[in-house]
């Protein structure tokens, strides 16, 4: 799968925890919520400009999909607020404080 996303332009996918590794790529996303604990994910990645959120009541995803590939720019920007969330080090930062706490 990381393969996939990172020879990718554009992803649709779930607001949850794929979410991470799509910013850790800097994979830009229309992201869907598909159940209310994303919400506050999909919301905060779009406040950043890391993610576009499909909502089924408000959008039609055709026109949301076509804005975001139209457009080069806008998927730049997206791609490097995305990668500016993760770093990717998730383990090593894990070791350090298990380190400092012994």
């Amino acid at each position: 799968m990381a393969e996939l996303m990172a020879n990718s332009d554009l992803a649709i996918g779930a607001a949850g925890s794929t979410s991470w590794e799509r910013c850790c790529l800097g994979l830009p996303s229309i992201m869907v919520i598909l159940a209310d604990n994303q919400r506050l994910i999909a919301s905060k990645l779009k406040e950043v400009g890391a993610a576009a959120i499909f909502d089924a009541e408000m959008l039609d995803i055709l026109c949301l999909i076509d804005q975001q590939q139209t457009s080069s720019h806008v998927l730049k920007c997206m791609s490097t607020a995305a990668g500016k969330i993760i770093d990717g080090l998730g383990v090593l930062q894990i070791l350090r404080q298990l380190r400092n706490k012994a």
